[in-house]
């Protein structure tokens, strides 16, 4: 027997079809404009630039930052997302930006090792992987300036994106895909083995802290300065070498202790007001439904084999394979 489908429930599926599918057709838009971003910057950096280091690294972050928050703003003005709303100064406690910025540097430190010395295991089997990092400059000067400029820039667009228009707009759908999925769509576009897993981790946690204080500017501010120890511990790796366990554990008990005292002052309850019931732009989905619209969603599958393409052709090498 035929199920028959009310218009509500048609309506419903609609929804979810245009949500989803429209996010994860701008995502594959944005990878496409990372791979010409890094053509751009070779050709530019071939070229001749006068301090080749630090205009490389500049560009490297500039142009991606531009593709990423040109092609989400993009998507942002053309569905109810008000950016007027999301960077309106508003009232928020400065636990957010000291706490919040210590937990997110320590769940980046300790995952961000972590994450690479499982990956560097695949060096066993002849895999070479092509992890790109900042150049390390001449001076203390000229590495803070470069770090400042390559972090406020992936800063500032990772958080508009991933947190001042994603989550703010999947927040009133459903809070729990509003937590995951600007998480893994950040985690799928750094097209890196060795970064995947502390993406996602911080920006679930960078999620919470957005919906929970409502203040774009503290996630920023978290994000900046998880980016900038990350940078400025890679650029001085060699020194820092004997303290690396001190750093990841160390990071692991201070994230641990900020997410306590955050948890603690503001509980982890992130539930919404249900949402007017004469709007169907603020319809509220379950979690099942949010996982089944994304299954059905063509678009992802597609986001799914370009992120495959990318890590396999583009960051992992062939094994080295010993003919007898």
């Amino acid at each position: 027997m035929k199920k028959i489908i009310t218009f509500e429930e048609e309506k419903r599926r609609e929804f979810m079809y245009v949500l989803f599918n429209a996010v994860f057709v701008t995502a594959c838009v944005v990878l496409i404009l990372y791979f010409l971003c890094g053509v751009v910057s070779d050709r530019i950096y071939d070229n001749g630039a006068s301090s080749k280091e630090m205009a490389d690294n500049i560009l490297r972050s500039f142009l991606p930052a531009l593709a990423l928050s040109g092609a989400f703003v993009f998507y942002g003005v053309h569905s109810d997302v008000s950016l007027q709303t999301v960077f309106t100064p508003k009232k928020t406690s400065p636990l957010w930006f000291v706490l919040g910025s210590l937990a997110t540097a320590g769940i980046s430190f300790f995952f961000a090792l972590i994450s690479e010395k499982t990956v560097g295991l695949l060096g066993n089997f002849g895999y070479i992987m092509h992890e790109y990092t900042p150049y390390v400059l001449n001076g203390p000067a000229e590495n803070i300036i470069s770090m400042f400029v390559v972090c406020f820039f992936s800063a500032f667009s990772s958080e508009l994106v991933f947190r001042g228009i994603l989550t703010e707009r999947f927040r009133r759908a459903n809070t729990g895909i509003a937590l995951v999925l600007p998480a893994l769509l950040a985690a799928g576009m750094t097209g890196s083995l060795a970064r995947m897993p502390y993406v996602f981790l911080s920006g679930v946690f960078l999620s919470w802290i957005y919906i929970k204080s409502t203040s774009l500017y503290a996630v920023f501010c978290c994000a900046f300065v998880s980016n900038a120890s990350l940078y400025m511990f890679f650029v001085y790796r060699n020194s820092l070498a004997p303290f690396e366990l001190l750093f990841m554990f160390g990071g692991l008990v201070v994230a641990a202790a900020c997410v306590a005292v955050l948890l603690f002052r503001f509980g982890a309850e992130t539930v919404y007001p249900a949402p007017r019931d004469d709007d169907d732009e603020y319809l509220r989905i379950s979690a099942k439904e949010s996982v089944l619209g994304i299954l059905k969603s063509f678009a992802f599958w597609i986001f799914v084999l370009a992120v495959l393409f990318t890590v396999f052709f583009f960051y992992l090498s062939n094994p080295t394979v010993e003919v007898p």
